[in-house]
């Protein structure tokens, strides 16, 4: 008897859902069309994303999909800065200030149109508390990649080094923060979609000064990028980073280990399915990296992540 009910009631919740998803399809295909900029709510304030930007429906699709930096942000202590390279339009920026108003963020994003919705949005923060402590770099950031184009579409861009006269030069991270009266940094955010390795070895200095927590994004379309990763994850460890916490694409926890041959097995992983000898399960991982003093902090971390489900 059960059964017999619960049938026609799944059949309709996925009819529903199937009604509810082309709807929204449509609705975002008119709204790119006639270019409306999508509002999106927090609790206080709002921002503004661009019409194509897909973070609504990603997060609407999965639940902890870019959940795990406003829950981190938590847990820092007041004062300490956050340095967000890869800011986007600043959803990220205004989920972490929402979690945490007591910490300051530096925000460096190359891509000028989402540079304007970046400073747009910082605005709106502002007006909201006059008191945050958000600064803006318009900038590409990097050591080995001197310069390069933004490709992409919806709500991201991916530097390609392809010595076009668009291309922009990068700066390095240290050199960026050097000319900007920046204390305690206690955690750098990268997202730059390829290229992150090369954004944290232009932070050496800010690394060997302040050990920060590192949070990453590893993405990798060719060997070249993959190795550059497997050789900054080298480099990390040798400078005191032992413990990692690796994402997958929807911000699911994966493991936790202080083996950074594990780390280079998931690589390995994903690397098989993008040269087609695996099928596709995932796309790429986060990378959470921190030293000895901050291990302690991390299972809390982690811990409470998985917990708040």
């Amino acid at each position: 008897m059960n059964d017999e009910v619960e049938r026609p009631r799944t059949l309709l919740r996925a009819l529903v859902s199937r009604v509810l998803g082309r709807l929204s399809l449509y609705i975002r295909r008119v709204r790119i069309a006639l270019n409306i900029n999508i509002k999106y709510q927090y609790n206080s304030f709002f921002i503004e994303l661009p019409a194509e930007h897909l973070l609504p429906s990603y997060q609407k699709q999965n639940k902890l999909y870019d959940r795990f930096l406003p829950h981190i942000s938590k847990y820092l202590a007041p004062g300490s800065t956050v340095v967000d390279v890869g800011a986007n339009c600043g959803d990220t920026l205004a989920a972490m200030y929402e979690s945490n108003p007591s910490i300051a963020f530096i925000c460096i994003e190359p891509y000028q149109v989402f540079y304007e919705f970046l400073q747009k949005n910082v605005l709106r923060i502002k007006e909201f508390d006059k008191q945050a402590s958000i600064n803006t770099v318009n900038s590409l950031v990097g050591k080995y990649i001197t310069s390069a184009s933004l490709e992409g579409m919806g709500g991201t861009r991916r530097a390609v080094v392809d010595g076009k006269e668009t291309s922009i030069s990068s700066r390095s991270l240290d050199d960026i923060l050097s000319q900007r009266e920046v204390t305690h940094i206690r955690l750098l955010k990268s997202d730059v979609d390829g290229f992150d390795y090369d954004v944290i070895d232009s932070a050496e200095s800010i690394i060997d000064l302040n050990a920060p927590i590192i949070y990453f994004e590893c993405q990798f379309d060719n060997a070249i990028q993959k190795a550059g990763y497997e050789k900054t994850i080298a480099n990390l460890e040798a400078k005191g980073y032992g413990e990692w916490v690796i994402f997958d694409n929807c911000g699911e926890v994966v493991l936790h280990t202080s083996d950074i041959q594990i780390v280079n097995q998931l690589l390995d992983y994903v690397w098989r399915q993008n040269t087609g000898h695996s099928t596709r399960t995932i796309y790429y991982y986060d990378i959470l990296a921190v030293t000895k003093k901050d291990s302690v902090l991390m299972e809390r971390v982690i811990d409470d992540y998985i917990a708040a489900r």
